[in-house]
Parts: C-alpha cells; structure tokens; sequence
C-alpha cells in the first residue's frame, strides 16, 4: 500500500528528531563519541528524505492545478 509523499515526510521528520533528542541525551551521559555523531548523521539523512517527500508533495499540488 503507497503511502501519501505528505505522511512520509511527517514520519522522516519524526524519526529524525528521535535521533537528534538520542543523541542529545548520549552526550549528556557520556560525551561526543561514535555514537552520537552517528544518530545526527541519520538525523541528517531523515531530514534530507523529509524534504524530498515535501518537494514531491508541493510538485504534485502543481501539476493537479
């Protein structure tokens, strides 16, 4: 089942957030290591999906008009 480009991008950014706020909390704990600089570069890749989806959704508007 195809999900709307609209909802995808709601669920990247949700994830990519999720990343960030672990990786906040892993720097808290135990300081910058491999470990939070890998969830913000999932985070960053999260959010870099999110806004592929929201073109998408915005190019799609447009071409319906």
């Amino acid at each position: 089942m195809m999900r709307s480009p609209g909802f995808l991008s709601f669920v990247y950014v949700a994830i990519g957030t999720l990343f960030v706020l672990f990786a906040i909390m892993q720097v808290q704990l135990e300081g910058w290591g491999f470990l939070p600089i890998f969830f913000l570069a999932l985070a960053a890749l999260d959010y870099v999906i999110a806004w592929h989806f929201v073109k998408k959704t915005r190019g799609a508007q447009n071409h319906n008009k």
